[in-house]
């Protein structure tokens, strides 16, 4: 197999986003990515309600959909459960475990989950470890996040964190 590469001002560029070749290749896979000029398959997690005045908003990176008696998953952004719990004045109003759709992306998931987070309006995030990125990116928005050892549950957690009774 002979390769053509691309000289300066030549038809065969790589630019545009359309393969090796341009527009006249464009069906034709050479290599990985974006490639054909397709697009990156970007997944969204669910919009969560507002929480009502004087709840305080709890999520963890959960391996499972048992809600306060899931464990922490030893993965953040790939975990492949996200539960969020509403808490007031210490006592839990609503457990909800969300399948983390973002967690099988290419690169960048941890941002993503930050940014579901943040637009989730969630006060405390605990986790068994973040990125330096997405953890920037909370603490620079006011959101506590709290580091626990993966496999611990979520209620324990919450309660041995003093989040609730």
């Amino acid at each position: 197999m002979k390769l053509a590469y691309a000289r300066k001002g030549d038809s065969m560029s790589y630019s545009w986003g359309y393969g090796r070749r341009g527009k006249q290749d464009a069906g034709v896979r050479w290599g990985m990515g974006r490639g054909a000029g397709g697009r990156w398959r970007v997944s969204e997690m669910p919009p969560l309600p507002p929480p009502p005045r004087g709840v305080l908003r709890v999520a963890a990176s959960t391996e499972n959909d048992k809600g306060l008696d899931a464990p922490i998953s030893y993965r953040f952004a790939r975990a492949p459960f996200i539960t969020v719990v509403d808490l007031e004045e210490g006592r839990v109003i609503r457990v909800q475990a969300i399948q983390n759709t973002l967690a099988g992306g290419a690169r960048g998931v941890g941002m993503a989950v930050g940014q579901w987070l943040l637009s989730s309006n969630v006060n405390v995030v605990i986790a068994p470890r973040l990125g330096p990125n997405v953890s920037l990116l909370l603490n620079q928005a006011g959101v506590r996040v709290e580091i626990v050892p993966p496999g611990t549950l979520l209620g324990e957690a919450i309660r041995g964190l003093g989040l609730s009774r």
